[in-house]
């Protein structure tokens, strides 16, 4: 069997954390944030320092503004956009990186501190990532290395999504909401959007493998047993029939959960709808949702346009609906989809090749 691998989320990439604290006056704010200055009234200098929140493992912060200078720390009950892990004090960096060394730098150090803030149980193909706030340019000119590090959860395009509650403490699947469809980007699936328009895939159900595999990781191939059968039979159930979604064209899918996920507690998979280009080599656009008229389109979509900038707050549109069953706290979420196909799907043999220049989704030939 082959599968058709949509991972949803990049899995294995540690995001350095795209919020920015720091603003400055008719500049553009850094991609890369920090606790430096906000614009002050037009009476007063050109800025005005602003002491930086506490930097407390288990405290979470939250902004609003796109050059987040409204930055405030806030209880981890309410929505937030970054959840504080710990420090990291870069003495060895003597010259400000560059965001390909930041980066570097947050892999190599922030991971580490991550990992020992969540007592090693963390979803690699999840909902959150690994994120960093650096001081700026101006900071580190004053002698200021600390870097801190954190649990963010990004979209495709950069933007952070609102989370609510410790990480540790809930729920850390990357699974959609059933009426959740994710944007078509080229030949990568993008952020949340409306399903009237173009999108890649629709999610149709959710199933949680936990209670019929007690003994452990499922193969994938059991994993494409069991899950085969109820996505088929969420779909026929969400779309209003038995052949709707053949019907229109379209095809079920569903991801298959990779071991380490399942070491950290993801049991959960989504069910999705989607229809694939001519020549196999990636998601056709679909217009319209399952439930109503459907268009599909038989080339490559273009790029998405308009997307939010990486590190603000991700606009109404592109936010998704918070998991609703979360597994036993000290279990973890469900990873990012690598979907299969099932009945009224393209013949066995026929997923995009893995030439597809493509990150989300990545067609892969599966086993």
């Amino acid at each position: 069997m082959r599968r058709v691998v949509t991972g949803v989320v990049v899995g294995a990439l540690l995001m350095l954390g795209t919020a920015s604290l720091d603003t400055f006056t008719d500049a553009e704010v850094p991609v890369l944030g920090s606790f430096a200055a906000v614009a002050a009234p037009p009476e007063e200098p050109e800025v005005v320092e602003v002491p930086a929140p506490p930097a407390t493992p288990g405290t979470c912060l939250t902004w609003s503004r796109a050059d987040a200078a409204d930055t405030a720390l806030v209880d981890c009950a309410q929505p937030h956009l970054f959840e504080q892990a710990g420090t990291v004090v870069l003495a060895d960096q003597v010259a400000l990186p560059d965001d390909s060394t930041w980066r570097q730098l947050v892999d190599e150090r922030c991971g580490p501190v991550v990992m020992s803030y969540l007592s090693d149980v963390f979803d690699p193909d999840g909902r959150y990532r690994v994120g960093a706030l650096k001081p700026s340019a101006s900071k580190w000119e004053q002698g200021d290395r600390e870097l801190r590090c954190g649990l963010q959860s990004a979209s495709r395009s950069g933007a952070l999504y609102p989370m609510t509650g410790r990480v540790a403490e809930g729920d850390q699947a990357a699974v959609q909401e059933p009426g959740v469809c994710l944007a078509i980007d080229g030949p990568r699936v993008g952020d949340p959007v409306a399903c009237s328009g173009p999108h890649a895939l629709e999610t149709v159900g959710i199933v949680d493998m936990a209670a019929d595999f007690p003994n452990g990781y499922p193969a994938v191939a059991d994993q494409d047993a069991y899950l085969q059968p109820k996505c088929n039979e969420i779909a026929a159930a969400y779309a209003g029939g038995p052949t709707v979604v053949t019907d229109k064209g379209l095809t079920v899918y569903w991801n298959n959960i990779s071991e380490e996920s399942w070491a950290a507690g993801t049991y959960r998979a989504n069910c999705n709808v989607a229809a694939l280009l001519p020549d196999r080599s990636g998601f056709a656009p679909v217009t319209g949702p399952v439930t109503g008229d459907v268009v599909i389109g038989d080339q490559l979509a273009p790029p998405a346009e308009n997307t939010p900038d990486a590190g603000i707050p991700a606009p109404p549109t592109t936010t998704p609906a918070a998991p609703t069953t979360a597994p036993p706290a000290d279990g973890t979420g469900a990873p990012p989809p690598s979907p299969a196909p099932t009945e009224g799907a393209p013949p066995a043999g026929e997923a995009p090749p893995a030439e597809v220049p493509v990150e989300i989704p990545v067609p892969l030939e599966g086993t």
